[in-house]
């Protein structure tokens, strides 16, 4: 006995061990397996390559070429991808509720079902051959319906979903693509309407990897990329709203003889048109169209179709200058026969002319930013053969954008005001155009090299400094480091020196950033508090000495300043002017029994070497009374 059930066993071990290996290999699992067969047909729909679909009042055969499904019955249209798709997957995957067999279906015959006259007859075909599927009637509860399969004797209770699926109608298996392209395929754009032609035409060269557009017609122009890309995405997106006639013999009755507008797109050498009618009687929302190549009739939406109603210049690019700023190596701005200069090195811009100087990286990129985003707010003239009309002939400024060596990569006219002051006119060199642009072009196109400056005074660190001098209205102090590195007081000044407050000053001195550059020169200091200046600041720095002036407030948070070398005008933050003004040496309390102190001076001292004579002068210091 027990070894008849070992026996039992292992054999069931065997059978399920077959099956596992047989799945694996095979590469279907039980479950999949026990999956299909309960559906309704075993197929797959990528092999699918005819269907037709017969219905009580029509018949439609539609075929697939690629990855495209076409009807070729009742007439030879395309077919509408998604919904093909949807009725086999509907068939490939839907289950069966239960099967009738032959022996159930003793006395009833298949009229029973309305399997004899089916609503159906669905043949799927393959490159093995062809199934058919007979739909019938609705069962009793509604929700199925009778199926069977052409050549089997069962009948099927199927979903109710296989007929609403395959009961279309020729409208719902159409494609209503109206042009079928990809809009990055297209090369060429033309509109034609009864009084103008707009062609657009892909240039192979690109921008930023971006496809490069231009209007051929009516004039040779920029075109802006964005637009012609809304412009193919409205074309490539156009859906037919209703399908009207097949007959070529209603093309004039729609207006579409004598078209109001043709939009033709071309990939390549091949170009399809879709040809604009007359708006419909009964619906302005709708207007006729039809493909030139084609007699099929149809409405589109009005609102889609009103966007290629455009004009050559709606077109047009408005961004002026095209660059990439990391092409950019120079930037020149001439007003009249000032000329600022700068260059880009490895690292960093710089100031070339009219000084050589450390450039505002970020002052120069945002004057680049400025100039790439210069839109135009109108084309003003598209031939411009009087210059002197537009302030053009002798602009108030010229802009030029150099490349590596001496590639220009943009030049720029900027001109007068129009007659409302609204706009001003700026021409590009390399084009016959005039542009109006947003007034506020002044404001940001800088007038001297000093809006473009590195707004740090000196390239200079606190422990650099060697001897410092700060002078006041209260008085004179000098400090020096010794051989130990130790500050010491100079000239018999008495005192604690407070080092963290004279850290915090050198500190500053050495870091100050001007918050804003005024002007250059040392003439009419007079005006910014600096022939009588709060406080004088001389370090020295090696073999150089550095001066600071400190002048009178500007507003309630700035006030002037006076640099030495080069000779500049400047506001900084009072909140860091307090700190240069602190007091870094503390009084004694007892006093020596002599002592010398200086009268404060209003004036900064020259650099060594600086012959200018400034406008104010130094007081001869005086001695103290001696102490008693």
């Amino acid at each position: 006995m027990r070894s008849r059930t070992t026996l039992v066993l292992v054999l069931m071990t065997l059978v399920i061990g077959g099956l596992v290996a047989l799945d694996y290999y095979r590469g279907t699992s039980t479950q999949e397996l026990a999956a299909k067969s309960k559906r309704v047909l075993d197929f797959q729909s990528k092999d699918i390559t005819g269907l037709k679909i017969d219905l009580t009042n029509q018949v439609y055969t539609l075929e697939r070429s690629g990855d495209q499904w076409q009807i070729k019955q009742p007439l030879d249209v395309r077919a509408n991808y998604s919904t093909v798709s949807s009725i086999l997957d509907e068939l490939e995957f839907s289950e069966r509720n239960r099967v009738i067999t032959d022996k159930e279906l003793s006395g009833l015959t298949l009229r029973d079902f309305g399997l004899e006259n089916p609503r159906v007859r669905l043949t799927l075909r393959n490159k093995k051959g062809s199934m058919v599927l007979l739909i019938g009637n609705e069962t009793p509860t509604k929700d199925a319906v009778y199926a069977q399969l052409q050549g089997k004797k069962d009948v099927l209770v199927a979903p109710k979903s296989i007929y609403e699926r395959v009961n279309r109608t020729l409208d719902d298996l159409r494609d209503r693509t109206v042009i079928d392209f990809q809009p990055a395929s297209a090369t060429r754009i033309e509109i034609k309407s009864a009084d103008r032609v707009i062609e657009l035409a892909k240039s192979a060269i690109t921008t930023n990897a971006e496809p490069r557009w231009s209007l051929t017609r009516p004039l040779a122009v920029r075109a802006d990329p964005n637009k012609v890309s809304e412009l193919l995405a409205d074309l490539s997106g156009l859906r037919v709203t209703d399908f009207v006639s097949e007959s070529s013999r209603d093309i004039p009755t729609y207006q579409l003889d004598e078209p109001e507008r043709e939009v033709t797109v071309w990939t390549g050498e091949s170009g399809k048109t879709l040809q604009i009618g007359r708006v419909s009687t009964n619906d302005a929302g709708k207007v006729y169209a039809k493909l030139k190549s084609a007699d099929s009739i149809y409405t589109v939406p009005s609102a889609t179709v009103q966007k290629f109603a455009v004009q050559a210049n709606d077109l047009r690019d408005a961004q002026v200058l095209k660059f990439s700023e990391g092409d950019v190596r120079g930037i020149e701005v001439l007003h009249g026969t000032d000329k600022i200069f700068l260059v880009h090195t490895d690292a960093s811009w710089q100031v070339a002319a009219p000084v050589a100087a450390a450039a505002d990286n970020i002052a120069v990129q945002q004057l680049l930013r400025h100039l790439g985003g210069l839109n135009a707010r109108q084309f003003t003239a598209d031939v411009a053969t009087d210059l002197d009309k537009y302030g053009l002939a002798a602009p108030l400024a010229t802009v030029t954008l150099r490349g590596d060596g001496t590639n220009v990569l943009a030049q720029l006219l900027v001109g007068a005001l129009d007659a409302s002051n609204t706009v001003r006119f700026v021409k590009r060199i390399d084009e016959p155009f005039v542009y109006g642009v947003d007034t506020n072009i002044v404001g940001w196109l800088p007038v001297n090299w000093l809006s473009l400056r590195a707004r740090g005074l000196a390239d200079l660190k606190p422990d650099q400094i060697t001897k410092l001098t700060v002078e006041k209205k209260s008085g004179k102090m000098t400090l020096q480091r010794d051989a130990d590195k130790k500050w010491k007081l100079l000239e018999s000044v008495q005192g604690v020196i407070d080092n963290d407050a004279l850290q915090r000053l050198l500190d500053e001195f050495a870091a100050l950033p001007a918050e804003e550059f005024v002007r250059e020169g040392r003439e009419n200091l007079a005006e910014y508090g600096l022939d009588q200046p709060e406080a004088t600041l001389t370090a020295t720095a090696g073999d150089k000495t550095y001066t600071l002036v400190l002048g009178k407030p500007q507003d309630a948070e700035r006030q002037y300043a006076f640099w030495s070398d080069p000779p500049l005008v400047f506001t900084v933050w009072t909140s860091r002017a307090n700190t240069l003004l602190r007091d870094v040496v503390t009084q004694s309390n007892q006093s020596p029994a002599s002592s010398t102190t200086n009268a404060p001076s209003p004036v900064a001292t020259p650099s060594a070497g600086d012959n200018t004579t400034l406008p104010f002068a130094r007081p001869e210091p005086t001695k103290a009374p001696a102490a008693q």
